[in-house]
């Protein structure tokens, strides 16, 4: 049975099981409130019927006098009013109380007879037997009503205390319910929970685990028909295409990695053996210079000058692509690093390369980053140099290096960053996507020199400390690179928030 399922029909019993009680408990709640009032009732006529107006009778009996008569006619009035109730019609004191109402229906014409007798001022019935024997039967008459009454109210009164008593009884018995009912509710949700759903779980959790620390034979094996049943079925056929999936992973892993490495290696060798040939072509320019330079006229020199020029831009392009196979294929040494102190030297080589230009460098101190000191070196060299670059129409360049929160690309997120700040040239967004490719130009080579292969080298670097680079600028307002590296292990330094990208 589904978990759902079960879930509905506790919540339905539990539902119904509560409604019935609560039903039972208004109704008995109601019923004890009127049986209370009931009893506070025959409590008030036993009070008035048993002590007052027995006093009050002895009191006469005793004196006749005036006031012990409005005292008794007082509570035969209260007592009146306290029998003209119908809480009590229909209720099994009903019986009692009619005949409480009857016996004290009969009082005042006995009261009354005997007052006359006592009150007479003739004293003719002291010596008349018949007078002496019907004022002792009316005396008699009415202590016997008076002990009526009294029996009658008590009788009530213990009556109503115990029906009283039966209705708390059946309340307390009612909460028990509700109590056991709220119980057995819970109860049957927590073993649920425990057995349908937590342990199931576990096992989850312990495959998910499993799967994490690459054990792609794991499987949960559970067979249920509910909904973790149905999960569990799912996860073991996503582990079966998991492990299916990473072994073709593995081995296109293992024939991508020979792939790199033969291309890695061939890219190094034809670098590096194209340097002899190139070499050779250097060495006979020179040599037809020095030799047959008289003979040559204007044109032939500048197409020598050409030469040569071309024999050096394809140094520097060797160079470069050398340099981008080592930042490759070299073992990491990563270390916490002084980054203003390595941008302080980046920079100071910069400005003996760019001698006679104004060129001011802001670097952010205090900027402490972890990677491999050499490889980061190269690639603020190629950043910075970059900057003066393509700064090189500004009166007065400004780089700025430093650090701050910004938005990545890469994950849309915000997150600490370093960045490298020009007011140069910039470039057109629209072409950002093929910025860090090798050889890719924003610019033409007339405009700014260069191979096109620094922003790959930097790049390169960035993503072998695990790390990301984007770039934002416009045209005529320079441009400015991001990029992040791996957390130091220990306390990160506080984070400067910067006011924009490009100042």
């Amino acid at each position: 049975m589904l978990i759902r399922t079960q879930q509905w029909l506790i919540a339905a019993a539990s539902t119904l099981a509560v409604a019935a009680i609560s039903w039972a408990w208004t109704e008995s709640s109601a019923g004890f409130r009127l049986e209370l009032e009931r009893s506070q009732l025959a409590k008030r006529i036993w009070e008035v019927g048993t002590a007052r107006l027995r006093l009050h009778t002895s009191t006469f009996l005793d004196t006749a006098s005036i006031e012990a008569q409005i005292d008794w006619r007082e509570s035969h009035a209260e007592l009146t009013r306290l029998l003209e109730t119908r809480l009590f019609k229909g209720a099994p004191g009903a019986a009692i109380l009619a005949g409480l109402h009857q016996h004290h229906a009969v009082l005042p014409d006995v009261f009354d007879t005997l007052v006359e007798y006592r009150t007479a001022k003739s004293v003719n019935w002291i010596l008349d037997p018949d007078a002496q024997a019907h004022q002792r039967e009316l005396t008699r008459r009415i202590v016997t009503l008076t002990q009526h009454i009294a029996e009658g109210s008590s009788t009530l009164m213990d009556l109503s205390q115990e029906r009283l008593e039966a209705l708390q009884h059946r309340q307390e018995r009612l909460m028990l319910g509700l109590i056991f009912a709220l119980a057995l509710a819970i109860g049957l949700n927590f073993a649920i929970v425990r057995h349908q759903i937590l342990k199931p779980a576990r096992r989850l959790e312990q495959g998910a685990r499993a799967i994490e620390a690459g054990h792609y034979d794991h499987r949960i094996g559970l067979q249920r028909t509910n909904e973790l049943g149905t999960l569990a079925r799912e996860f073991d056929h996503m582990a079966e295409s998991l492990s299916a999936t990473m072994a073709a992973l593995r081995q296109q892993g293992a024939q991508l990695a020979l792939a790199n490495r033969e291309l890695e290696s061939f890219s190094y060798s034809v670098s590096h053996d194209l340097r002899a040939p190139l070499r050779g072509i250097e060495g006979w320019t020179e040599a037809l210079l020095e030799d047959c330079g008289e003979r040559l006229d204007a044109t032939g020199h500048e197409y020598l000058d050409r030469v040569r020029g071309e024999c050096a831009r394809m140094n520097l392009l060797i160079a470069d692509l050398l340099q981008l196979a080592r930042v490759t294929r070299d073992e990491l040494h990563q270390e916490w690093i002084d980054l203003p102190a390595l941008a302080g030297q980046v920079a100071t080589r910069a400005l003996e390369a760019c001698r006679g230009r104004d060129i001011h460098f802001d670097i952010e101190p205090d900027i402490g980053a972890w990677g491999d000191r050499r490889l980061l070196e190269i690639a603020l060299t190629n950043l910075v140099d970059n900057a003066c670059k393509f700064s090189a129409r500004e009166p007065q360049a400004r780089v700025v290096l430093g650090r701050c929160m910004a938005e990545n690309p890469a994950t849309q997120q915000r997150e600490e960053a370093f960045f490298v700040r020009d007011n140069g040239a910039g470039f057109d967004m629209a072409h950002a996507r093929r910025l860090f490719g090798a050889f890719q130009r924003m610019h033409s080579e007339k405009e700014f020199p260069g191979t096109g292969i620094g922003l790959a080298i930097v790049h390169r670097i960035v993503l072998r400390h695990g790390g990301h680079i984007w770039a934002e600028a416009e045209r005529g307002r320079g441009a400015c690179f991001y990029f992040t590296l791996p957390p130091a292990p220990g306390p990160a330094p506080a984070v400067v928030r910067c006011t924009g990208a490009l100042g």
